[in-house]
Order: structure tokens, then sequence, then C-alpha cells
């Protein structure tokens, strides 16, 4: 089953949040910026030869030499939506 959330429901359920955690009466409506999700991107850097080629192991795959989490950001403005989805609930198998 999909599961979407559309922005006035996440905004909602934010304002419910600041409400109960934090005693706070805010209209995400009203903020100068919308929110932003922060999320991470791993960047890999794979070993070369002197020419600048990447090296190949055995099976053709790129050799990685370290990777690194790069923190990225994603606006939320309000025209945005969440979707998930999820086994159903009621079935054992």
């Amino acid at each position: 089953m999909q599961i979407k959330l559309n922005s006035w429901d996440i905004y909602e359920a934010f304002q419910d949040y600041l409400e109960k955690k934090y005693s706070l009466e805010i209209d995400m409506y009203d903020l100068e910026d919308c929110p932003y999700l922060e999320y991470y991107k791993v960047k890999y850097e794979y070993e070369k030869h002197k020419n600048g080629k990447i090296k190949k192991d055995k099976d053709g795959l790129p050799i990685t030499k370290d990777q690194k989490y790069i923190k990225k950001h994603a606006p939320m403005p309000d025209d945005c939506s969440i979707s998930f989805f999820i086994d159903n609930l009621g079935d054992n198998a």
C-alpha cells in the first residue's frame, strides 16, 4: 500500500509535534523559509592508473579507494509530498 502525505499533512504534523514537544504554537506557513530535509549522499573515490583511467577488479567493477558522506539539503515547499510503501498490515504470510 502506498501512503502519500502532501505538504498540508506534513506541515500539520510539524505543528502538532512542536506544540506537544516544545509547547510552541507556530504556523508553518508564516515561516520566512520553507523547511528543509537534510540527508547524506555517498561520494566514492576510485583508484586510478597513471593515465587517469579508473582501475577495475577481475569482475570489471571500479576499485573503491575511499568514500565520503556529503551532507545535502532539499527544500520542502508548499507543493511537495512524501510517499512511502508499506506491506499489507493484516497479511502474516
